[in-house]
């Protein structure tokens, strides 16, 4: 599954001491695209040979109809005790798990020495996303 937020393409890695956003689309790439398993037949038709436009309704039926299920697993590694940490997490989209054109509200700061604060009350929050342009995966 392709990210955009950490960039794939130059295998940036994740800083688990700070909350961390990360992006996936769905285009013509992604697991979770309506046409997917199609796609991934040789034989099969394109998603733009069947000229569908993908649209956030067919995207949503799609993730309904197959009672789709995202699992997140992160795993990090803290370099000076050499301890390894393991998180999980299922997201449902029957259960409102999964929201569209929305965004986490920044909830890291930066003091006036530098250093940073998390503010944990907005650390579940969710704005409006802002416009992004489209994926130079397409």
């Amino acid at each position: 599954m392709r990210l955009i937020q950490p960039d794939d393409q130059t295998d940036c890695y994740l800083h688990l001491v700070v909350p961390n956003l990360i992006i996936h689309e769905i285009d013509h790439h992604s697991p979770l695209h309506p046409e997917a398993k199609q796609m991934l037949d040789p034989g099969g038709p394109s998603c733009s040979e069947k000229g569908r436009p993908l649209t956030r309704n067919s995207i949503e039926e799609h993730l309904d109809r197959h009672n789709i299920e995202i699992v997140v697993l992160v795993e990090g590694f803290e370099p000076i005790t050499a301890a390894c940490t393991q998180g999980r997490h299922s997201y449902l989209h029957s259960a409102e798990d999964v929201v569209f054109n929305c965004s986490f509200a920044p909830c890291v700061f930066r003091k006036d020495d530098g250093s940073l604060i998390v503010d944990f009350k907005r650390f579940q929050e969710l704005v409006p996303a802002p416009p992004r342009p489209r994926s130079t995966y397409v």
